[in-house]
């Protein structure tokens, strides 16, 4: 039976274990009492213990949490979602969509158009159609809400597209102002429903990208502190 209920997810959230502005109680607090969000994934880069410490408190939240980590390959960075290890950085991007497959999780490419963080787009030579396909993707972030360039989201929908993937959307929030402001709405209200709608590409991104007082707050509030 097909769910007549779509809910929200936000994919892409940081917290203080990486380059985070917040604890994980000060994201979870702020999600359930700001946002409709019902699932969230923690990406911090190259961690995957704050998305357990997360997915433990989230019951008490009355949300669902992904336990997720953005992994820095030699390519850009790739999202595991779904994943119960830790995977190594310096991979290259098909070992380590591997490695989440292994684990029976997903692998999403972030923000592959970026030319700030890292992503495909910043390593020469770019990738070929043929490594693209080769890459075995469950899915891309086709809505990244971190993006300066105005063309990166698009492109990135088109890239998708052409490659017949899943698109999804995330904030990379990296304080809790932004989170949201970009998810993923997929048919149902479970995270058990948003692994089915990633996997049967029934999911879709949306919302915006960060506003100018938005980007002001990531760095008085994440980037300055963090340098």
């Amino acid at each position: 039976m097909t769910s007549s209920t779509w809910s929200k997810a936000d994919l892409h959230i940081h917290s203080l274990y990486s380059d985070g502005a917040h604890d994980i109680p000060t994201i979870l607090a702020h999600v359930a009492e700001h946002t409709d969000l019902r699932v969230i994934a923690i990406t911090d880069h190259d961690c995957i213990a704050s998305a357990y410490e997360a997915h433990f408190l989230a019951p008490r939240y009355g949300i669902e949490v992904v336990v997720g980590q953005e992994i820095t390959t030699n390519r850009g960075h790739l999202l595991g979602l779904f994943i119960n290890e830790q995977v190594p950085r310096g991979l290259s991007i098909p070992e380590a969509v591997d490695a989440v497959h292994v684990q029976g999780g997903l692998a999403v490419l972030a923000h592959p158009f970026d030319r700030i963080a890292d992503s495909p787009m910043r390593h020469r030579p770019y990738p070929t159609a043929d490594e693209w396909l080769g890459y075995n993707l469950d899915g891309l972030e086709a809505m990244n809400g971190c993006q300066l360039d105005p063309k990166a989201n698009p492109r990135a929908h088109m890239l998708a597209t052409l490659l017949g993937l899943p698109t999804l959307g995330g904030s990379d929030a990296h304080h809790r102002q932004v989170i949201g402001v970009s998810h993923t709405r997929f048919p149902g209200e479970t995270a058990a429903d948003l692994f089915k709608a990633i996997r049967q590409g029934t999911c879709e991104p949306a919302g915006r990208g960060w506003s100018r007082s938005e980007y002001l707050g990531w760095v008085l509030k994440s980037f300055i502190p963090r340098i």
